[in-house]
């Protein structure tokens, strides 16, 4: 965690002369927590990201002034970019809304900002908490989340600090809500910023859902498949591409029911006792009466939460890449990641691993292209579901030295 009152403890660099910058506050930009800074050799005022979330290996310089950004080029577009038109056009017309709640009087708090306009991103920032209320109990955790993770907060935390911005909207910059936070922040005597890491580990996901997580113990289960309508069980990329573009995906949406379909059916006939399900974002197309078909349009708290308990009952939960199996890995007995061509380099992003033993890990989470058949995928997954209690005693998980 970085100190930021009574004294920004960030060390800072002038871009063009290299001299040590003067920090002088702090701006709360949204997704970027920023030091406003000047040189005293070169008499440049810079903006630079404070190095927590994603700036914390790949932060940002601005100077307004002169139109320019410094730091590292590969995020640029999406991180980079952003802040800077974000700091040039602020948004002063936005309905901030901006609740407090107070658990406990604190004099020394630790502030986790969650706010991002990827939901995955949000989520995960949100999951330091855990680390936070173990490791700093004697300073008092403040949560800055949008509504959407609401429903998430877990046990322990000082105040939470609750704000409307979508995530369409959350790249911006909104002055209303800076003044906001500066406000709430006077009656603080010491100040901490979590360095709220972009993925984070060890922590247990019942202490943010309140959903326990999958029993290897059930006779009966669930089989679940994780339905997508944006980023759809389809392996040609230009094809898809087009789709996105022309808004025309509903042909890919029914390519992608069948192929779910036929993989089930060759479950079925491998697993006599599970239940097949689709769960996920997005109603089109219909599946047949033995699928039990649990999509939904839009989420709430009761809706998530239901959503959760689905994912817990399954003994392996399969889908594409993406912020879309977070959860469902998290709460699942096991996971199949189907990786598109361009997803392998987020490998492993999107997974919430549960598992501390690294052998069980490797059974457990697995990853295979999308372009796998429907028939080589129920192979794999049959075998992962009937062969795991094998495995482990294999691995001598069983037995306590």
């Amino acid at each position: 965690m970085i100190q930021i009152k009574p004294e920004i403890q960030q060390k800072l660099n002038c871009p063009y002369c290299k001299a040590v910058l003067m920090p002088e506050k702090i701006l709360w930009q949204g997704i970027h927590i920023c030091v406003v800074a000047s040189c005293n050799l070169c008499h440049t005022e810079i903006i630079e990201d404070l190095k927590v979330g994603h700036a914390l290996y790949m932060p940002y310089q601005v100077d307004l002034k002169k139109n320019a950004l410094f730091g590292d080029h590969k995020p640029k577009c999406w991180f980079g970019m952003p802040l800077l038109k974000s700091l040039q056009n602020p948004k002063t017309d936005f309905d901030i809304e901006f609740k407090v709640e107070k658990y406990q009087e604190c004099k020394k708090v630790i502030i986790l900002n969650c706010i991002d306009f990827l939901y995955g991103h949000a989520l995960l920032k949100l999951l330091n908490a855990e680390r936070h209320l173990k490791n700093n109990s004697e300073v008092g955790l403040i949560l800055l989340i949008p509504t959407f993770l609401y429903w998430m907060i877990p046990k322990g935390i000082a105040e939470v600090w609750t704000v409307n911005i979508p995530l369409t909207s959350a790249q911006n910059y909104f002055p209303r809500l800076n003044q906001l936070i500066q406000k709430e922040s006077e009656r603080f005597v010491e100040i901490y910023v979590s360095r709220a890491h972009s993925h984070p580990k060890d922590f247990n996901i019942t202490n943010f859902t309140g959903i326990d997580k999958h029993d290897f113990k059930r006779v009966d289960f669930r089989i679940t498949f994780i339905w997508r309508e944006d980023r759809p069980w389809w392996s040609h990329d230009f094809s898809l591409r087009v789709a996105r573009k022309l808004n025309y995906m509903r042909p890919l949406l029914y390519w992608q029911n069948h192929k779910i379909c036929k993989l089930f059916f060759f479950l079925r006939n491998k697993i006599q006792n599970a239940r097949f399900t689709i769960a996920g974002l997005g109603t089109s197309t219909k599946f047949p009466k033995w699928i039990d078909d649990r999509r939904i349009n839009q989420f709430n708290e009761d809706l998530e939460r239901e959503t959760c308990r689905i994912y817990a009952e399954s003994r392996l939960v399969i889908g594409i890449h993406g912020s879309n199996m977070l959860l469902p890995s998290a709460h699942a007995g096991m996971t199949l990641d189907l990786m598109p061509n361009d997803r392998w380099g987020n490998f492993a992003q999107d997974i919430l691993y549960q598992e501390c033993d690294n052998r069980l890990s490797a059974y457990k989470y697995r990853y295979l292209p999308v372009k796998t058949d429907s028939g080589l995928l129920a192979s794999i997954a049959s075998l992962q579901i009937s062969e795991y209690s094998y495995f482990k005693k294999q691995m001598l998980c069983e037995l306590t030295e």
